[in-house]
């Protein structure tokens, strides 16, 4: 079967497309994973923190406002958002690709 030059155009159009939906779907398919993994390891740090028990001594420099459990909420937040750059790093390079 002979293409005419519009009809070739409009096939290659096509399959472009279709290439480029496929690559979006992996893109996103492999986001959210990460997302999921990170939401699991989130709650475990989280519960492996969360038994602390609030001490009732003071300490100096207004730490006695915070409960003692409060250093490992602060650490998940640390651990958050490193792994948020290091993602945003990865899925920048795999787009510029």
């Amino acid at each position: 079967m002979k293409y005419t030059t519009e009809n070739a155009l409009k096939e290659i159009n096509r399959r472009a497309g279709i290439i480029l939906e496929k690559r979006e779907k992996r893109i996103t398919n492999v986001l959210a994973t990460t997302a999921g993994i990170t939401l699991i390891a989130l709650f475990a740090v989280i519960g492996e923190f969360s038994g602390a028990v609030v001490s009732g001594s003071q300490s100096e420099y207004g730490a006695f406002v915070l409960s003692a459990e409060t250093g490992g909420y602060a650490l998940t937040a640390i651990l958050g958002i490193i792994l948020g750059v290091c993602t945003t790093l990865v899925v920048k390079r795999l787009k510029n690709k």
